[in-house]
């Protein structure tokens, strides 16, 4: 409810400061609390979840996988008694190609809701009076706060043609625009250098959101939009992960989650190395889970932010696990590697990839024009293979526009593929 969302939203700025040591006393608290009611009430953990001395004792549970999630009826993750008729709930995009339902009780949706406020304020480019435009799939219920002219939020569909984002951003003057990458690079796309002009005399930041912001397609739409990028890393069932701050440092929200990153054994691997970003969002009453795997890769950053935050950083790396192609030797080639060629290869609008059970990668490029097709094609394949450190089995075709996910996302890589070779390491990106 408003109220104690609203008296939520000092003690969420306050919690950001202070010490490490204190941070991770107040962790063990909440931690304990929450492995003790999932232990007594929710089906799946009754009576296997012990309490733990201290953080790293984590570890010791087993993960959670969407693929185990997929394969257990819901009921079985929600605490006994809870109606989730009276839950916040969401549906993941399907991405990987599964939906997967979470509900929130209200106390921590609230909670979430509250230290979504940080995320604005740490850019220091926001103010609650600010208009903000953002583009969605999906129409967004209007909260009673804006009714006082605070956090307003103006949703443009992007069920709609382009044309017409342009046209309702113009008339908005937002200083603020939220949207999905996908979204973003198709609206600076479709202005022209004058349109971007006239948006840029109002617009302060663009905060992106649900897909991986790779370096390339950050600095594209600073260029384009002239404004600092911030990006929010969050899933439907964890709700938000990390906020950048204006210093760039993607905070995690170590109020409300854990973060681990294991290797593909599973141990837990320490900061500054690469591996599965593993979340539990101890705050989470209706469907507390422990240690879920999202599938995202990613990495704790060893230094702390210069911006005095308390928080540690996370830097996600490749994207999702499955996000990628593999090479008959095991290779992986992530998204972002075809991501960074569609932003800056001559004549490429967008791309997207999937990969068959043969292994034949299927790049499907869609052109912005400028350029005759055949030129693009072989532009393309040429950097890719460049980009990839050697050869790839592509077959080049021409497409008109990139395949959403139910929840609006960019569908960038499928893979069928399975090599017989074991998978462990990454292209060069």
């Amino acid at each position: 409810m408003l109220l104690r969302e609203m008296a939520y939203v000092p003690v969420t700025l306050l919690r950001q400061y202070g010490t490490r040591s204190g941070l991770r006393r107040f962790q063990l608290r909440r931690l304990n609390r929450f492995l003790a009611h999932a232990n007594a009430h929710v089906p799946y953990y009754r009576g296997r979840l012990p309490q733990v001395a201290g953080i790293e004792d984590l570890a010791r549970l087993p993960l959670l996988t969407k693929a185990i999630m997929r394969a257990t009826p819901n009921r079985e993750f929600v605490a006994d008694g809870v109606d989730t008729g009276g839950c916040v709930e969401f549906s993941s995009s399907g991405t990987t190609g599964h939906r997967v339902t979470g509900w929130h009780d209200m106390n921590a949706h609230d909670y979430h809701m509250a230290a979504c406020v940080r995320r604005f304020f740490a850019t220091r480019r926001y103010l609650p009076w600010d208009r903000l435009a953002h583009l969605k799939p999906f129409p967004m219920p209007g909260r009673l706060v804006e009714k006082v002219g605070l956090f307003r939020r103006h949703v443009i569909l992007t069920t709609t043609p382009p044309a017409d984002w342009v046209a309702g951003l113009l008339a908005y003057r937002p200083k603020v625009l939220i949207g999905y990458p996908v979204h973003l690079r198709e609206l600076v796309r479709t202005m022209t250098e004058e349109q971007r002009a006239a948006l840029r005399k109002d617009l302060r930041l663009v905060l992106t959101e649900s897909e991986l912001l790779v370096p390339a397609c950050r600095a594209m739409l600073e260029e384009r939009l002239g404004v600092p990028v911030r990006d929010e890393y969050s899933a439907y069932e964890t709700l938000n992960i990390s906020f950048e701050c204006h210093r760039g440092g993607a905070h995690l929200a170590e109020d409300r989650v854990l973060v681990e990153i294991v290797a593909e054994d599973g141990t837990v691997l320490p900061d500054g190395e690469e591996g599965q970003v593993v979340v539990t969002a101890f705050g989470e009453r209706a469907m507390p889970l422990v240690r879920y795997a999202l599938g995202d890769l990613g990495a704790i950053q060893p230094d702390p932010c210069a911006c005095g935050r308390r928080f540690r950083t996370l830097k996600l790396t490749s994207g999702r696990m499955n996000d990628a192609v593999v090479l008959p030797d095991g290779r992986k080639v992530f998204g972002d590697v075809f991501l960074g060629v569609a932003m800056y290869e001559p004549g490429v609008a967008e791309m997207f990839v999937r990969q068959d059970a043969a292994g034949t990668i299927r790049v499907h490029v869609v052109p912005d024009g400028t350029l005759p097709a055949e030129t693009v094609l072989a532009g393309t394949a040429r950097t890719l293979r460049e980009r990839a450190g050697g050869d790839l089995p592509l077959e080049m075709r021409l497409s008109d526009r990139i395949p959403l996910t139910a929840g609006g996302k960019g569908q960038l890589v499928q893979s069928e593929y399975a090599p017989a070779v074991a998978v462990n390491r990454s292209a060069a990106a």
